[in-house]
């Protein structure tokens, strides 16, 4: 072998460089100055995929010229070098159209005719440029996750300080930039960490650990906000086990701890409304077992909450009888609804209690999961609307059933026998006899026992299927059902008039009740138990009136109490129509015969019925109060038909008429005020104008008709007592009162005892006028001797049908012209 010389090649074949240049596994060509290739090797080929013929001899930018590299620089300047040498990095287009990455290099090799012939080397690098792609790729990739990551990420060195973290850690903390949160932390532990102990705590366990998972603190963010993170880490160590940082992420759970403190609170406050609600309440699963059940619960049913949870609760509170309302409840509340409804539950003891029970059911997910039942006690509402129940249906002094309670039970009766043909039944209605003089003469004190003992008395008489109310005040109704006979009913009644007629103790006085009963025994008949109640008050008063213990209704007092209902109709129109008119009455001077004046007497010429005398229809005006009405249409009438005789006879000046007054009109106010209105506009001299009045009124309120009389006596009127000797009056009162006239009952005058103790009563009651000062007037002189007694007994006038009967206005006027003629024998003052 030769030896060479150092730097010198060795003895090699002379082909040795065209081997190299065919043989190398990087494409070469050789190519002159002008760019025309001279030759290329297989490596060329098949790098580019052309053949040696295609491109020896052409230039190579015909073949293959450099594409648009990275840099988007095309790579011209390759074909301006004029031989000189350079490396570089470029893509070439391939003669497939692709394009392949690869490292350019040309230096020269020698030159022929004066022009460089430089080799080109193409080494193919695409698949480092492939991998470094990738990489590249990658590396924008994961820079892009943790840039863009909801999550904060960090690095961190073990003394506190951040070498590395992401832009949503910086916000999370209030930065604008990662640069500016790093240059602001230069302590971690005491500028993040609101307690600084929480970092120790974290160190400590990534000591221990080498992670730390789902780590809570709060912290302080840059303008000094308190915010809530969760922390996830892990320890990086080095090769020799020392820890060289912590990564990990963190996450801004505010809103989380937010909404479980919200949540907590929540629960905090069902738990207490659970636990210290004062109603029970229970939880049911889907399986009827008891859940839970809070205080309340146990308080109420007896049952600790401990011994029945898992168990089904209508084993221990529910009442055998209300299982299937219990279970039909539990299907409601299942299907969605929630239920209200007051039901029975039962106590450990056994016994029930009434409760008012809510339902609904706890959905979860959209779906039901349970029953809550709430429960409250309401024995106490119950008791109390059962007591008020009684109070709104018996009467609260006598415990007696009262008139609701009453018409409902007659209704029941009144069905009861259109459904049973066997059915009979009566009813009774009672008025005690004295109650109002009781009530007035001891006090109500004494009216309510008496009220309590008759109420006792009649339940002794009654069977218990049989119904006593008080209706109200002294009015008591008893129904009697199941009766066999008429003989039952009377009775029953029998019983009830000799209980009720015994005598009783009050406030220290014995009293003797008695009663008035009206009775309806044909009550099949009715369809209204209004009508029965109607009936049985139409009998009683019959027998209050005729002063009978008892009476049974009959179809003729329905009858005239219809008459009555409609004469008080007739009545009110006849005021309003005119139709009612005065007669008129002599009165004369028993000792000269003289008419002093006349009474005036009112009459109703009815369209239909004719003259309706006065017995009939005065009674009716004093119940209904058309009295009113009346009595002024009479003293109006009565004082403007006397001013027409004045005025038509002058000698009749003195004349006088006298009208009567009820007690009605002298309780009701207006009677001076019409009586002085009437005389102003007639212009009649009130001294002609005589009143009369009864000594009932003088009794009914002694007050105020006193008031009233003084009043018409400074009017000028004269005041006569009417009916007297027949009641009962004071002699104090007639002393006090500025009375003129005493008009002598004609029962003394013309009664069946005329002549006997009445004639005695008549010389004492003019003896009386005497010493009084007062003027006396005989009513009912019907005979001479009658007239005789009293001239007399000095009797000062009388009236009666031996000197007139009533007469219209006409014959009235004709009875003073003969009067003033000497025709009668009795001439006028």
């Amino acid at each position: 072998m030769a030896m060479h010389s150092p730097g010198l090649l060795p003895d090699v074949p002379e082909d040795v460089h065209q081997r190299i240049f065919q043989c190398s596994p990087n494409a070469a060509l050789l190519r002159d100055a002008d760019g025309i290739v001279l030759a290329v090797n297989a490596a060329f080929e098949a790098l580019f995929g052309v053949d040696a013929a295609e491109v020896v001899g052409r230039d190579l930018r015909a073949v293959v010229r450099p594409a648009v590299d990275r840099d988007g620089d095309g790579g011209g300047e390759v074909w301006s070098l004029s031989g000189a040498a350079f490396l570089r990095e470029t893509r070439w287009g391939a003669h497939d159209g692709g394009t392949v990455d690869v490292s350019l290099s040309q230096f020269p090799v020698g030159d022929s005719g004066g022009k460089t012939i430089s080799c080109v080397i193409f080494r193919d690098i695409s698949g480092r440029r492939r991998a470094e792609e990738q990489l590249d790729a990658a590396e924008r990739k994961y820079r892009s996750i943790f840039e863009n990551a909801v999550e904060g990420i960090f690095q961190t060195t073990p003394g506190g300080r951040y070498l590395e973290a992401n832009r949503t850690l910086a916000r999370i903390y209030g930065f604008v930039s990662v640069a500016e949160m790093t240059e602001y932390f230069r302590d971690i532990k005491n500028q993040l960490y609101v307690d600084p102990r929480r970092r120790d705590d974290f160190v400590r366990r990534l000591s221990a650990h080498d992670e730390v998972h789902n780590f809570e603190s709060q912290i302080r963010k840059k303008d000094g906000a308190v915010i809530w993170i969760s922390e996830n880490a892990r320890v990086v160590r080095d090769a020799s086990g020392e820890a060289v940082y912590y990564e990990g992420t963190v996450v801004d759970i505010t809103d989380r701890k937010r909404a479980e403190e919200q949540l907590a609170a929540q629960r905090a406050y069902f738990d207490q409304l659970f636990a210290n609600s004062p109603q029970a309440i229970a939880l049911i699963d889907m399986h009827r077992n008891i859940v839970d059940a809070n205080h309340a619960f146990e308080n109420l049913f007896g049952f600790r909450a401990e011994e029945i949870k898992g168990f089904g609760m209508r084993t221990y509170i529910v009442p055998d009888h209300l299982l299937g309302e219990c279970e039909s409840t539990r299907n409601a509340i299942l299907s969605g609804n929630t239920l209200v409804r007051e039901t029975f539950r039962q106590h450990r003891d056994g016994r029930l209690i009434p409760v008012s029970m809510i339902g609904f059911p706890i959905e979860i997910g959209g779906r039901v999961q349970g029953i809550v039942y709430v429960y409250q006690d309401i024995s106490e509402r119950k008791a109390f609307e059962e007591q008020i129940t009684h109070q709104a249906f018996h009467d609260a002094l006598t415990g007696l059933p009262n008139r609701s309670l009453f018409a409902d039970r007659l209704d029941r009766a009144l069905t009861r026998g259109k459904r049973r043909s066997d059915y009979q039944y009566a009813v009774l209605m009672i008025d005690l006899n004295k109650f109002k003089g009781i009530n007035d003469t001891l006090g109500h004190q004494a009216g309510d026992q008496l009220l309590i003992e008759v109420s006792r008395r009649l339940l002794s008489c009654v069977r218990t299927m049989d119904t006593v109310a008080r209706l109200g005040g002294d009015e008591f109704a008893i129904i009697l059902e199941e009766l066999k006979s008429k003989k039952e009913v009377m009775t029953v009644v029998e019983r009830i008039g000799t209980v009720l007629g015994r005598p009783c103790v009050l406030c220290g006085s014995t009293v003797t009740p008695g009663a008035s009963i009206g009775i309806v025994l044909r009550t099949l008949d009715y369809t209204s138990a209004e009508d029965i109640l109607r009936d049985a008050d139409i009998a009683m008063y019959r027998a209050k009136e005729s002063g009978r213990t008892s009476m049974i209704f009959d179809r003729q007092m329905h009858q005239e109490i219809l008459e009555a209902i409609t004469l008080e109709a007739d009545l009110r129109a006849a005021l309003e129509r005119g139709e009612l008119l005065l007669h008129y009455q002599p009165i004369v001077d028993v000792q000269s015969g003289r008419i002093e004046g006349f009474e005036a007497l009112v009459r109703w010429d009815h369209p239909i019925r004719g003259l309706v005398p006065p017995v009939r229809f005065i009674p009716l005006a004093e119940e209904t109060g058309l009295i009113l009405p009346l009595g002024r249409f009479v003293i109006t009438e009565a004082c403007r038909q006397l001013r027409s005789w004045q005025l038509t006879m002058p000698e009749a000046g003195a004349l006088s008429v006298s009208v009567n007054v009820s007690c009605r009109q002298f309780v009701k106010d207006g009677l001076v005020e019409h009586v002085s209105g009437v005389l102003a506009e007639t212009g009649l001299d009130p001294a002609c104008l005589k009143l009369e009045i009864t000594e009932s009124v003088l009794m009914h309120d002694a007050q105020h008709t006193a008031g009233e009389l003084n009043r018409l006596k400074k009017l000028g009127v004269k005041i006569a007592i009417d009916d007297f000797g027949t009641g009962y009056s004071s002699l104090s009162y007639l002393r006090q009162l500025p009375i003129d006239h005493l008009k002598i009952d004609r029962s003394f005058i013309s009664g069946d005892d005329c002549n006997g103790e009445s004639q005695e009563i008549v010389k004492s009651i003019i003896a009386l006028a005497r010493s009084l000062g007062l003027t006396v007037i005989a009513e009912g002189v019907e005979h001479q001797d009658q007239l005789d007694k009293l001239r007399f007994a000095d009797c000062d006038k009388a009236q009666g049908f031996m000197f007139s009967r009533p007469v219209d206005k006409d014959a009235a006027l004709q009875l003073l012209r003969e009067a003033l003629d000497g025709g009668c024998g009795c001439s006028p003052v």
